[in-house]
């Protein structure tokens, strides 16, 4: 095909009722438009090649594509990733599990956004994702600024751990000037010893007005401005800290320390000081003008009585500065008993509360350590911010600062049912089914419109895991409520003559109000798993609702094709190029790419709209099958221009391509974004995510519950009525000697355990499962990928794929497979 006159605007063209575009002004000899899945060469008027020789001469230019690049790569790592992108540093969210009396902490001011504030260590009460505001602050929100050392200088040697690599317990050592800096910090409550019988929480609607975006109906507003008057607990939660200097040279050095300071967030100078000190030096507490105690203050155990310390230490000697701080103020009785608590012994409780949090749960452990480390992390992350009243109340699954959404609590909720806590993600669920509205709207942040839709999918998830068929006779009416709401919306659509009948609405924080494919995916796969439930107490209405979303589906793959044909051919490093498709219905392809006067540069990207909320839900939404040659398509186009080391741009988690890849079995693309993505977005010390690249929204769950889904994904992922184990695992988790355990897991066919390990001297490794054997997989295919490449010369059963490196076998009569893989 030739092409004379190249005029600017898209031109729409049909091959063998293939239709397609591009901007024919793109078109050139020397770079010809050539779709090999089309089997059609664009060049122009006056090139005399036929399609084999513009083929040849394409290929023999070219180089590969981004996906063909990494595919030819070495598999990436955590180290390669760290080594060449960004490391954002976070603050530290500590507090107790369901009460959202939490304190952040950042040093040498990390994570502050006042310019006089980031000289300082400092201290911030919080309502969740609120700044706390006290009477004393003339109800600003307060900040306490303090010091570990002599101050700011040209090196910065602090280093901040989790204890144990994963308790919210912050470990912090500083070495200045000779002097060894170590500080210890948690939270307990104010006087009650802490254990797993503690009584704890806040209720989650008062959560849910102390977070970001959150949305009341008018009976909602009343009961919070009721909680907010009523709900008084009887005590404080309490940050204990603990400031360690030791003199680690051979002659005397000076140990410099400054007790916190109280200010107005973002105020150069400190809130009132009754006294010239600024501490009562007999109580050792810095007292307010009213009366209240902000904190104690001890220095080798005495009352602090001056809040700069400049001791002289001796050669190893020591000094330590203890400050406990409650929430809020308390009278100065009350701060005299707790000024008295002994560090240690509270300590220990704390150690052991969070430790039976982890012993409650699964487990994962993986040659990595940082992983093994992140994925406990995580499990108490969720769990730190995962608000409500114990031990059977709802909870609220915020994500970060802000309220809950039934699009991003998703993964929260569906790893608590992975990591064996079904009790944690039904009492979830239970947060978008009380607040539903009487048409069965759900709608809980910042006036998305997906959030009825996507609860519906962690409602069929929860039920795939729990099988819990009481639990969906119970849930089925408020069920039926969402899909009525979602069947009358399409209705709608129609009869307002949206085309295809599609779902119109906003999925994001831009005011995009248009029938993304996201929103109906979403609709789709609700409708999909609404279905599966009633499958089990009603099958009437399954069959409505299965039918319902396949009526669905059909529209939003008729409705993608069309939008598919009127999007732009994009060209590929290797010289191809290939089809592309907006994020909604009714625009002509990426938008990022379009030739108007529109601007969607946002929330750091040109592609937060292609991207982040891009026509790829679609596969994660079962619209879109991961291997048909359009989802090809897509990630080739997502890799060469969308992603950057096959990681989306500014919220990289926003993009589900790691799973789809997973499930094609691109092993090396997928190692290639969840490396890049963790290594970039987490704190690379305590583990803590941010929301996006331009340190936007800290501790933010949503983001680190998909990590958490993802390394769930890469060791266990079901495909039908098969599981497959280690579908992603890097070949250095096969190395000799090493071991992956799996305990307390859950998947689609139950709890699941799998150890693999791997002989010391690397000759051979056995494979250990066992199964629920009532609900046991028809097979598990284990993937077995040797550290070095090489094949398995035998196994002693099951039956071994050489080009896929997988060990298919059929669990016994008890759920249980054992077999040896010799090299």
């Amino acid at each position: 095909m030739t092409w004379d006159e190249r005029p600017t605007e898209l031109v729409q063209l049909s091959i063998d009722d293939t239709e397609f575009a591009l901007w024919a002004d793109q078109v050139t000899r020397e770079h010809p438009v050539l779709v090999p899945t089309l089997g059609i060469a664009i060049t122009c008027g006056d090139d005399d090649r036929d399609y084999l020789a513009i083929a040849a001469d394409v290929t023999r230019r070219s180089g590969l594509s981004a996906l063909q690049t990494l595919d030819a790569a070495d598999e990436h790592s955590y180290t390669a990733a760290a080594s060449r992108g960004r490391r954002l540093h976070s603050p530290t969210w500590l507090g107790l599990s369901r009460d959202m009396r939490l304190f952040a902490l950042g040093f040498n001011g990390v994570g502050s956004g006042n310019a006089s504030e980031r000289i300082w260590d400092w201290i911030a009460p919080q309502w969740h994702g609120e700044a706390t505001a006290l009477a004393e602050s003339d109800e600003l929100p307060v900040r306490y600024l303090y010091m570990m050392g002599r101050g700011l200088g040209p090196h910065d040697s602090t280093t901040r751990r989790l204890r144990g690599g994963c308790l919210p317990i912050l470990d912090v050592t500083r070495h200045d000037g000779g002097i060894r800096y170590d500080l210890t910090a948690f939270v307990a409550p104010e006087r009650t010893p802490l254990d797993d019988m503690t009584s704890l929480g806040t209720p989650f609607l008062l959560v849910d007005g102390h977070s970001a975006g959150h949305m009341f109906t008018d009976a909602q507003q009343a009961e919070f401005d009721r909680l907010t008057t009523d709900h008084a607990p009887a005590e404080e939660l309490v940050l204990f800290v603990r400031m360690h200097a030791t003199n680690v040279t051979a002659v005397p050095r000076y140990a410099f320390m400054k007790a916190p300071e109280p200010h107005r967030a973002g105020a150069d100078t400190p809130i009132d000081k009754p006294l010239d000190s600024g501490l009562d030096p007999l109580a050792g507490a810095l007292v307010f003008g009213s009366g209240r105690v902000a904190y104690t203050a001890t220095l080798d155990d005495r009352p602090l009585h001056t809040e700069e310390v400049a001791s002289l230490l001796q050669p190893g000697s020591s000094t330590t500065l203890d400050i406990r701080l409650p929430h809020r103020p308390i009278p100065l009785p009350r701060a005299s008993a707790l000024r008295d608590r002994e560090f240690d012994g509270v300590l220990a409780d704390v150690e052991a509360f969070w430790m039976n949090k982890l012993s409650t749960a699964a487990t994962i452990e993986v040659p990595e350590r940082r992983i093994t480390e992140m994925v406990a992390a995580g499990l108490l992350h969720l769990d730190l911010v995962t608000y409500g009243e114990d031990p059977d109340q709802t909870l609220a699954p915020t994500i970060g600062i802000y309220a809950p959404i039934g699009s991003e609590s998703a993964p929260i909720i569906q790893y608590f049912d992975s990591a064996g806590r079904p009790d944690l993600a039904e009492r979830s669920l239970r947060y978008f089914l009380d607040k539903q509205h009487d048409d069965g709207f759900m709608q809980n942040f910042g006036g998305y419109m997906l959030e009825t839709e996507a609860t519906l999918w962690s409602l069929g998830e929860h039920f795939r895991y729990t099988r819990d068929l009481a639990w969906a006779a119970t849930v089925l009416p408020q069920i039926d409520r969402a899909v009525g709401y979602i069947l009358r919306n399409r209705e709608q659509s129609r009869e307002t003559g949206v085309p295809y009948g599609l779902l119109v609405g906003k999925t994001s924080d831009p005011e995009d109000p248009f029938a993304s494919f996201m929103l109906n995916g979403y609709a789709v796969l609700g409708l999909s798993r609404a279905a599966e439930i009633a499958d089990a107490v009603d099958v009437d209405r399954a069959g409505r609702w299965r039918a319902a979303s396949e009526e669905l589906k059909a529209d939003v793959r008729a409705a993608f094709a069309d939008a598919v044909a009127h999007s732009p051919l994009v060209p590929l490093g290797d010289g191809t190029w290939v089809r592309t498709a907006p994020p909604w219905h009714g625009h002509g392809g990426p938008l990022a790419l379009r030739r108007d006067t529109s601007k969607w540069y946002t929330h750091g990207t040109f592609f937060a709209r292609d991207s982040l909320n891009g026509p790829l839900w679609l596969v994660l939404q079962e619209v879109l099958d991961p291997s048909e040659q359009l989802t090809t398509e897509l990630l080739a186009y997502a890799a060469e221009i969308l992603h950057e080391d096959n990681t989306a741009l500014s919220q990289p988690y926003y993009s589900p391509h790691p799973l789809i890849h997973l499930r094609r079995g691109e092993v090396n693309a997928f190692l290639r974004s969840y490396y890049t993505t963790f290594a970039t977005l987490a704190d690379p010390e305590t583990y803590s995510f941010w929301e996006h690249y331009f340190h936007a929204s800290p501790h933010k769950t949503h983001e680190e519950a998909w990590f958490l889904m993802q390394t769930r994904w890469m060791l266990y992922l079901e495909d039908g009525d098969r599981l497959r184990l280690l579908p992603g695992a890097p070949r250095a988790w096969l190395a000799p000697g090493q071991r992956i355990r799996l305990n307390g897991v859950r998947s689609y066919f139950g709890p699941l355990a799998a150890t693999i390990q791997v002989h010391s001297g690397g000759s051979f490794l056995d494979i250990s499962v066992h199964l629920d054997p009532q609900r046991a997989p028809r097979e598990v295919q284990v993937r077995i990928p040797h550290h070095s490449g090489r094949r398995a010369r035998s196994v002693s059963s099951g039956r071994y794929d050489a080009a896929t490196e997988t060990l298919t076998l059929e669990p016994d009569a008890g759920g249980d497979i054992r077999a040896r893989v010799y090299y």
